[in-house]
């Protein structure tokens, strides 16, 4: 249902192919607000060791963990968040509020900003904790970083607009890396519960990598609330995610998405059996934000109005009304 791309077509000599994955990659947007891509320009030994030094890292003692925590408050986005620190399933998209009961988010999570970014610094493990860590994921962030500006300008193209449209947005870095851990638990424990609830992403487009456990669902049609399995492709497969502000300045549609339950792996257990387990999951997700201070005013007519003297947010003022809500 869902076909996977080949990104490295972008890179093509042949102007014609390069073009005509622009359109494909657009279109799988339009339709259905992500994409599968592999070969994003993103080396497969560096997807290794970025999921090995997560791993690493979630299985040290909570003690450990605890010493570069991510503060109480939603920014800095930066550091350690323990099982139920954050809440998703607080905020939908565009800041719309879930009916209560929330459900509780069943992970724990590290964020990690660019060293470049002037506003917030990062918050790493101190030394003796994990001391390939902070080495790593600068260099993981930076090749996100560049991936990311070329999928940017693939966008711009399908959209028909010039292609420095977009990446000339996200000079300044305002990006954020988060590493997820979804444990091993038993089935039973979801009554009231979920990997992570349903939500749309805040910032232009994420770049989500994930293990072949699988969980991944996507709500279509749009406001449906009908979810459906995004089969995983492995960890060298990209999911490209519309965000809440390429929705805004193109009319691509953001789509709400959400890790659910994989199917049972354990046939004739109950769901009250303490042998049937979820396995546990890792995810890494590369949230590319723009500018804090571009405004959100639409790039295409079609996107929605752009009337002259109108106020518009900026990214930094909506970044801020979204996050707001999870911690």
């Amino acid at each position: 249902m869902f076909q996977q791309l080949d990104f490295s077509v972008f890179h093509s000599d042949n102007a014609a192919e390069r073009e005509g994955l622009c359109s494909q990659l657009v279109s799988n947007l339009k339709q259905f607000g992500f994409a599968r891509l592999v070969n994003v320009g993103i080396p497969l030994g560096d997807i290794d060791r970025a999921f090995e030094i997560s791993r690493v890292f979630f299985q040290l003692p909570l003690s450990e963990k605890l010493k570069s925590p991510h503060p109480p408050t939603a920014n800095p986005h930066r550091g350690y968040s323990a099982f139920g620190i954050e809440n998703v399933s607080a905020i939908s998209n565009h800041g719309t509020c879930i009916a209560r009961p929330l459900l509780k988010d069943m992970k724990e999570s590290y964020d990690i900003g660019s060293q470049e970014d002037a506003l917030y610094d990062n918050i790493w493990p101190p030394p003796g904790v994990h001391d390939a860590f902070q080495p790593a994921f600068t260099s993981f962030f930076s090749t996100c970083y560049r991936a990311q500006l070329s999928i940017l300008k693939a966008i711009s193209i399908g959209l028909a607009l010039p292609e420095q449209t977009l990446s000339q947005l996200h000079t300044e870095q305002a990006n954020e890396l988060r590493l997820t851990h979804y444990p091993t638990v038993p089935r039973g424990d979801f009554s009231h519960s979920t990997r992570i609830a349903a939500h749309t992403d805040f910032g232009t487009i994420t770049l989500l990598f994930q293990d072949d456990v699988g969980g991944l669902q996507v709500e279509l049609p749009s406001g449906s609330g009908k979810f459906v399995d995004i089969a995983s492709g492995g960890r060298y497969e990209c999911i490209l995610n519309v965000g809440d502000c390429l929705h805004l300045w193109t009319g691509l549609r953001s789509a709400r998405h959400r890790v659910h339950l994989p199917a049972s792996g354990n046939a004739g257990k109950t769901a009250d059996s303490e042998d049937d387990v979820v396995d546990e999951r890792y995810s890494i997700a590369y949230f590319a934000k723009p500018n804090r201070s571009a405004s959100l005013r639409p790039l295409l007519q079609d996107a929605g109005a752009r009337a002259e003297g109108v106020s518009y947010m900026t990214a930094g003022e909506f970044q801020q009304m979204r996050i707001s809500g999870t911690y």
